[in-house]
């Protein structure tokens, strides 16, 4: 514990010690690891989750899928073939199979070995370490996925994003309980849309489409804000913009780059 508030205070020093005089501090957003700390560790992977909970990364996002005899998997892909040993669609494989696949040896020979991560596992070891999880849902049926979820006792701690706005859609109304639910935005009208459509908790842009009039109105609408800065390449300026604009959240392949710079934050109440 008082690691982690001499972190939070060395963060909020840091960020006083470079705004200009006479203006306030601003809070340091929360870290989501984009398919986990993916630089450093197989994307989608326990390896990649520990890689999060090492640097104090508070989110971390993955791809729920289902495999052919209904098992929950993270995979990015529809296909097995770039990130495994293993060829075609995941959901022709069955879950013994899978478990013997190879998911770590592409990223690098330390990673030999590591395994494409049920679901369930990750769930898991995130409830363990107070790891959040943000669940980019690929396939699979919503109401298994979610008594999984509480299965776990992780349901608080999981942020839901569905690609396809009608799944959203059925997702708000078979769990009308999550303050979770995630919607990719990407003006002030698509906003207003998308509220209306499926009320969701957490507006999520790009940080290039983000300004203070944008955050202020996702605030005035009851709604968090994720920023997203995305891309192996260095992103100091976009993850300064995003920290002067006051977002809850900043998605970016780069976790571990940003707690370094900016300290960690304890994980906001949902």
């Amino acid at each position: 514990m008082k690691k982690l508030v001499f972190l939070s205070l060395t963060a909020a020093l840091l960020l006083a010690g470079c705004a200009p005089k006479g203006t306030a501090v601003t809070k340091v957003p929360e870290a989501s690891g984009h398919r986990g700390a993916n630089a450093i560790a197989p994307e989608n992977t326990l390896a990649s989750a520990d890689s999060c909970i090492k640097y104090g990364i508070q989110w971390m996002e993955c791809d729920v899928c289902i495999s052919k005899d209904s098992v929950f998997y993270i995979l990015h892909d529809r296909t097995l073939d770039r990130t495994t040993n293993g060829m075609g669609r995941i959901s022709e494989w069955n879950s013994c199979d899978i478990d013997t696949l190879d998911a770590g040896s592409w990223f690098g020979e330390a990673f030999a070995g590591e395994r494409v991560p049920r679901f369930a596992d990750l769930l898991r070891k995130a409830h363990d370490n107070g790891l959040g999880i943000t669940i980019d849902y690929r396939s699979g049926d919503l109401r298994a996925l979610l008594d999984l979820i509480r299965s776990e006792d992780m349901l608080e701690r999981c942020n839901f994003t569905f690609s396809d706005e009608e799944v959203a859609v059925e997702f708000r109304k078979i769990a009308p309980e999550v303050k979770t639910l995630q919607a990719y935005v990407k003006s002030a009208e698509d906003l207003d849309r998308v509220i209306a459509k499926f009320s969701p908790d957490i507006a999520v842009m790009w940080i290039d489409d983000l300004d203070a009039g944008m955050v202020a109105r996702c605030r005035e609408k009851g709604l968090q804000v994720l920023a997203l800065v995305l891309g192996l390449e260095d992103k100091s300026v976009q993850n300064q913009k995003a920290v002067e604009l006051g977002v809850d959240v900043v998605a970016t392949d780069r976790p571990e780059e940003f707690i370094k710079k900016y300290g960690f934050t304890a994980p906001q109440a949902r």
